[in-house]
């Protein structure tokens, strides 16, 4: 069902409209005059409008154009007795849905409008599941109640409609991996794999075979062939976890897949290929380590196409008690579950570890509070300030010994 307002100076032409798509199973009301519609379109829950073109108060046109100002979502319909290809294309250029000449077949004119009905209706299901899919795997999971965070909520979704090799820095714990996922999810890439490779949790030994694969007895214990990570990603995208760890051989081959998606399985000749996007990240200074030599400047530049540098949470306050709500929220559990003075401990907190040690410290003051709310007295003792939190004494903490404000 679609709420339509017919726009006509012709009472009879009107109520006949009306009729006929109230049959259909519409919500139809009438306006006798341009003037008359644009009142109850301020009103903005229309879906569709359909206007004649020639009224004596206020035109088709104008009603048209009102319609895009005040509620663009709604679909206009011109109608008209007078048509002209100028008026046409006019109408179709100010953004009309149709234009209809009068007279027209009234089985016409309803399978016009339903065309329109069914389309916004498709449009309105396929908005409702990209939100229900942001909320639960893309942007929608990462909180962004700070401006920083917003920034690189922003940045991630201008780069997750390219294929560009992105580099995520910033500490363990703040979500890059949330990050990277999320821009998978809002690529042209998401019905692909998404394959996570955690570059220091492999040992040294293993680590071409499990990124590039291996041919049967490429080395004692390899019995049989098996395809490496690369090659699972190939439609998707290939995050590189901790890519600061790759040892000098493992950055040679990664900067040839990088530079053309080919690699060679170990212990095999024959040069394969795989079209995935790459997403590295890293808590080490990249930077750094190319001065130190103990990573290659050429692969670095390839990685670092789209830098995004993670805020680690101590600068991001704003989003502190946003988090502790969200993990909150991911047990089941209310924003009643936790007192306002217990928030305040946890924005006030530096958290060298970032979300995952918020999360932990909510894990254990959640078992100490029991039924109750999470109070200071449940919070690890030394995220609980003593005393009352005051400008004046987070603003003692952080200053120097011996430093005095009256040297300024």
């Amino acid at each position: 069902m679609a709420r339509i307002l017919i726009v006509d100076d012709e009472p009879k032409l009107g109520r006949v409209l009306v009729e006929m798509l109230e049959g259909a199973g519409h919500d139809v009301a009438h306006a006798g005059g341009g003037a008359a519609a644009i009142q109850r379109i301020a009103g903005g829950d229309l879906d569709v409008v359909v206007s004649d073109l020639r009224m004596p108060d206020v035109d088709g046109m104008t009603v048209l154009r009102e319609v895009r100002r005040l509620s663009p979502d709604t679909d206009v319909v011109l109608m008209t007795a007078h048509a002209t290809a100028q008026n046409a294309v006019e109408a179709m250029k100010l953004g009309a849905a149709d234009y209809l000449v009068k007279p027209f077949a009234m089985d016409e004119f309803r399978m016009r409008i339903g065309h329109i009905v069914e389309r916004r209706s498709i449009a309105a299901r396929a908005d409702a599941l990209a939100r229900r899919l942001d909320a639960r795997e893309g942007f929608g999971r990462i909180i962004a109640e700070s401006a920083a965070m917003r920034r690189i909520v922003a940045d991630a979704r201008r780069v997750a409609a390219t294929d560009e090799t992105v580099l995520l820095l910033g500490e363990s714990g703040t979500g890059k991996n949330l990050l990277a996922r999320a821009i998978h999810n809002a690529s042209a890439r998401s019905a692909g794999p998404f394959i996570e490779v955690h570059a220091a949790a492999l040992p040294e030994t293993l680590v071409e075979g499990e990124l590039f694969g291996r041919d049967k007895g490429a080395y004692t214990g390899a019995i049989d062939a098996k395809a490496g990570h690369a090659e699972a990603a190939h439609g998707g995208t290939l995050f590189l976890d901790e890519i600061g760890e790759l040892t000098a051989a493992i950055q040679v081959k990664l900067l040839r897949f990088l530079q053309d998606r080919t690699f060679t399985r170990l212990g095999s000749t024959q040069t394969r290929r795989s079209d995935a996007r790459i997403i590295a990240a890293t808590n080490r200074d990249l930077t750094a380590a190319v001065k130190d030599a103990t990573f290659r400047e050429d692969l670095y530049y390839r990685l670092a196409v789209f830098p995004i540098v993670v805020p680690p949470l101590r600068d991001r306050p704003d989003d502190v008690r946003a988090t502790a709500l969200h993990l909150l929220a991911a047990r089941g559990l209310g924003a009643d579950r936790i007192t306002p003075a217990a928030l305040d401990h946890l924005a006030a907190y530096r958290w060298p570890g970032n979300v995952r040690e918020l999360e932990n410290a909510l894990g254990r003051a959640l078992i100490l509070a029991g039924t109750d709310p999470i109070a200071p007295s449940h919070l690890p003792s030394g995220l609980v300030r003593t005393g009352e939190l005051t400008a004046t004494s987070i603003l003692d903490d952080l200053l120097v010994p011996d430093f005095s404000l009256d040297a300024l």
